[in-house]
């Protein structure tokens, strides 16, 4: 009798099949969301997609989505999107490297903090792990709040769950309480 494979077993590892993503040995599946409310908004988010395949291979990336500021009155509009990284990093070295591309697009690392920013770069999850320095907590500890975060991550990967909650993502999006406005671009 002959042997069948299933389709998953076809496929190398670092492919996608049905929506899950396997990272390949010796790497990290990162999701990191991408954020521009100042300046030339679409390019900043572009330019951090190509500092970031040179931090790895970008698997998944959703579509763009302009929202409303969270926890800063008077701001303007944001573009915000995520994105898949498998890279050979460890978390610390990719947060390094995130934010000396933030500065060098002008971002004023040592104040801004709930101010306008021409990119922000932020590790949501690292495959399974659970990290909390003074740098950086993984996954982000207020990623379960924010519609313009969840709303680009169910699109890329719905049935993905957080390894704290114990949910999906489609779960932490039925559980947002509303508030400000997530308009998905062309």
């Amino acid at each position: 009798m002959a042997k069948t494979r299933t389709r998953t077993a076809c496929l190398p590892e670092g492919y996608r099949c049905a929506g899950a993503t396997r990272p390949r040995p010796g790497t990290i599946l990162y999701y990191l969301g991408l954020g521009s409310n100042l300046g030339e908004r679409l390019c900043h988010i572009e330019a951090a997609i190509a500092f970031l395949q040179g931090c790895g291979r970008v698997l998944k990336r959703s579509s763009v989505y302009e929202t409303t500021p969270v926890g800063m009155p008077g701001a303007g509009l944001f573009l915000n999107m995520v994105l898949t990284l498998e890279s050979q990093l460890a978390p610390l070295e990719l947060l390094a490297r995130c934010r000396e591309h933030e500065a060098a697009q002008g971002r004023d690392l040592n104040d801004s903090h709930y101010k306008d920013r021409p990119i922000d770069i932020d590790i949501l999850l690292a495959g399974d792990l659970a990290l909390a320095t003074p740098e950086l907590t993984v996954p982000h500890p207020r990623m379960c709040e924010r519609g313009f975060v969840l709303v680009p991550l169910f699109e890329i990967a719905p049935k993905l769950v957080h390894p704290i909650e114990k949910v999906t993502v489609a779960r932490l999006i039925s559980r947002l309480a509303g508030g400000g406005t997530i308009t998905r671009l062309g």
